[in-house]
């Protein structure tokens, strides 16, 4: 017997709140769209696993943790078996710092989701699942190539695109009637830029609320391995559309041929790795990287240059962070994710091992912590290798890039949590 219960609470932030993602001289001024956290509880046999969205651009670690302490109690399910993915939308609120309405808005959404959790427990019935995936032209690989061998902001049209766009579709075992549908794909929600002062959940909820409306039932939209991946479409609320439309369709043309069954194999699990940074270099090295972040980043890299300089004479250069990797199966697909913004290399290359086009990886799961380049991404530099500790250490704690073979002990161990 499989059971299902879904329950989508709305979370919009008030009026005036910081934004996070794009630098704005402003808070939020423009509420035309609500953001949400939507609730997925699946149980077979013993195992119940609780499955969130939430419209933010990644909370931090021990914010999650919160939120997932606190189902576990109000579920009585294992903390491992509770998953949260973050939409990364680049217009949604900001959820770390100490300002007062910061503070305020982090309590009432963690409220909220717990209460969300409660309610999609209560919701459940008998249910079946099942699964499809097609490609769409959605992403571009961003890490466009100099003529002096380095990386900037841009377009690479030889760049690796995870171009899938999966489907996991949920309905009544009695009524046959859909309950929720959970979307995997892969593009930055960084549609909306700079300039824009509205709340938006990006293309994301534009693609939500087209389904809901279409279909009647909770839909969720998982992000995958964006890490190098732009939005094909942006700057506009046209650009918005497009980006949706392709994904909506994409998704209503799968819809009529899924095959739906009961819940026979359901997993969650975890595993940690001790993540290993690059060594902190010698002083003038310090201040060569928060110079080149201030440059082409124009931040105020003040805070960062005090604390990896005061590590540095502490003889602390070689750091070690904790990296959950979580895996979410359920029959013959599944999602695994990491607390970063990995690329698209990486789930690509488990989907090649597993050789299962149903097996997503993506980030942003968890929390947040920074990016996690491939390997053979690190001689090139640029924003996603060597500036993103610089802009966000002081908020994440991930002072400077991983070790060059991260991104594939990660892969190593989804595979192992695969085959436990």
């Amino acid at each position: 017997m499989s059971h299902v219960g879904t329950y989508k609470i709305d979370i919009t932030p008030p009026l005036g709140i910081d934004f996070i993602g794009y630098h704005r001289e402003t808070g939020i001024r423009n509420i035309d769209e609500q953001i949400y956290a939507t609730v997925y509880v699946f149980e077979s046999s013993e195992t119940k696993t609780v499955f969130i969205s939430i419209d933010n651009i990644g909370m931090l670690i021990e914010d999650t943790v919160t939120i997932r302490e606190q189902i576990a109690n109000e579920l009585n399910v294992p903390f491992e078996n509770i998953m949260v993915v973050y939409t990364h939308t680049h217009s949604g609120p900001e959820t770390a710092g100490d300002d007062e309405l910061v503070t305020s808005y982090k309590t009432i959404l963690i409220n909220n989701v717990v209460r969300a959790a409660a309610i999609a427990n209560d919701n459940m019935r008998l249910s079946e699942v099942g699964w499809n995936v097609t490609t769409g032209e959605i992403g571009v690989n961003r890490r466009e190539k100099t003529s002096d061998g380095k990386a900037k902001m841009g377009v690479d049209v030889n760049g690796v695109v995870d171009k899938r766009i999966g489907v996991l579709a949920i309905r009544n075992d009695q009524t046959k009637d859909l309950t929720g549908i959970i979307v995997f794909c892969t593009a930055h929600p960084n549609v909306l830029k700079g300039d824009s002062d509205r709340l938006s959940a990006d293309y994301p909820g534009l693609t939500r609320e087209i389904l809901e409306q279409t279909l009647n039932c909770p839909v969720t939209i998982v992000q995958g391995a964006a890490g190098n991946v732009n939005a094909k479409y942006r700057g506009s609320m046209e650009a918005l559309k497009q980006m949706a439309y392709i994904v909506s369709g994409s998704v209503l043309m799968m819809l009529p041929t899924i095959t739906y069954n009961s819940i026979s194999k359901l997993k969650t699990i975890s595993s940690t790795l001790p993540m290993k940074l690059k060594d902190i270099p010698e002083p003038d090295g310090i201040k060569r990287m928060a110079q080149l972040a201030e440059k082409h980043w124009g931040v105020n890299t003040d805070e960062w240059l005090t604390s990896v300089l005061d590590k540095y004479k502490q003889n602390m250069k070689q750091l070690t962070i904790d990296l959950e990797i979580q895996l979410f199966q359920i029959n013959e697909g599944s999602f695994s994710g990491i607390p970063m913004e990995p690329f698209s290399e990486t789930a690509l290359e488990i989907k090649e091992q597993l050789n299962n086009e149903l097996a997503f990886f993506g980030g942003y799961t968890n929390g947040y912590l920074g990016y996690l380049p491939t390997k053979e991404e690190y001689r090139y530099g640029g924003y996603e290798v060597e500036l993103n500790p610089v802009v966000y250490g002081p908020v994440t704690n991930i002072w400077m890039p991983p070790e060059e073979n991260t991104a594939e002990l990660v892969m190593e161990k989804v595979l192992e949590l695969y085959n436990s």
